[in-house]
């Protein structure tokens, strides 16, 4: 069977929710029933008949095609199955995710994976801002699974960070990790200014060696550990730049935020 197609056929006129959008909610309906769905908007809803051009059966892969940045929380709340993204994804994709695989063919605004449980997001463009949060006010940020961006990112990615993996093989901007509880995060690109600010416990690992680092970190020298050996081992199946970087055998490592706790450690390869 063919991937259940959502076709975008022209710019809706407000955001629209999307979260209504993925496999679990749409097993076992009918053609009609799936035009019938109602897609919130502003002050009203839409049926997705009227903004979509559907095809396709297979509701385990779903496909949104010619995506223009208007659709909102695509993919969140993903809970299983297959969701496949051709365009620009809007702000709030994979928010909330919990399960299966969610793949970006394009862009995606801010707030990607922002409280992430548990699958993995592929972006194969650039995002916004606070990649890997928490909607504001929220204590902490994803909690679990596995971002990859294949571009770049914005400010603040993986800000209150709890728990995961979150790939960046472009640049980064600035306050990556800032505030970090635990996890890990890898760039590959060159990073912005306050890397790990106020990070508490967890692992940033850059390989940018001109980053300049807060004052509040401590030259804790340079290592050869086995247990970064592992980490880069599993991140080496996410794509040639990452194998490369895992080659690398030994790491300047900084410890901090002596601002916070000060149990956080930014390596840098060398």
């Amino acid at each position: 069977m063919k991937p259940l197609t959502f076709r975008l056929k022209s710019r809706p006129p407000c955001r629209i929710d999307a979260s209504p959008l993925v496999p679990a909610a749409l097993a076992g309906k009918s053609r009609d029933e799936l035009a019938r769905l109602r897609l919130l908007g502003w002050n009203e809803s839409y049926p997705a008949g009227e903004l979509f051009a559907i095809s396709g059966e297979d509701s385990t892969q779903v496909v949104l095609e010619g995506l223009d940045g208007s659709l909102v929380r695509v993919g969140a709340g993903l809970d299983g199955g297959e969701l496949t993204v051709v365009g620009h994804a809007g702000d709030y994709t994979g928010e909330s995710m919990r399960r299966g695989t969610l793949v970006i063919r394009g862009s995606a605004g801010d707030y990607l994976g922002a409280g992430m449980r548990g699958g993995t997001l592929t972006v194969s463009g650039n995002v916004g801002t606070f990649a890997g949060s928490g909607r504001g006010g929220e204590l902490y940020g994803m909690a679990g699974g596995c971002i990859v961006v294949r571009g770049s990112a914005g400010d603040r990615a993986g800000d209150r960070m709890r728990r995961g993996l979150l790939l960046i093989e472009g640049n980064v901007g600035s306050y990556c990790a800032a505030r970090m509880v635990a996890g890990s995060a890898v760039v590959l690109g060159s990073v912005g200014t306050h890397p790990g600010y106020l990070m508490r416990r967890g692992t940033l690992l850059l390989a940018d060696r001109e980053v300049e680092l807060l004052p509040t970190f401590n030259d804790n020298g340079r290592h050869r550990l086995l247990a970064v050996r592992l980490l880069l081992a599993s991140v080496a199946q996410h794509g040639s730049g990452f194998r490369r970087f895992a080659r690398c055998v030994e790491f300047a490592r900084w410890l901090g935020d002596l601002g916070c706790e000060g149990m956080g450690e930014v390596l840098i390869a060398q």
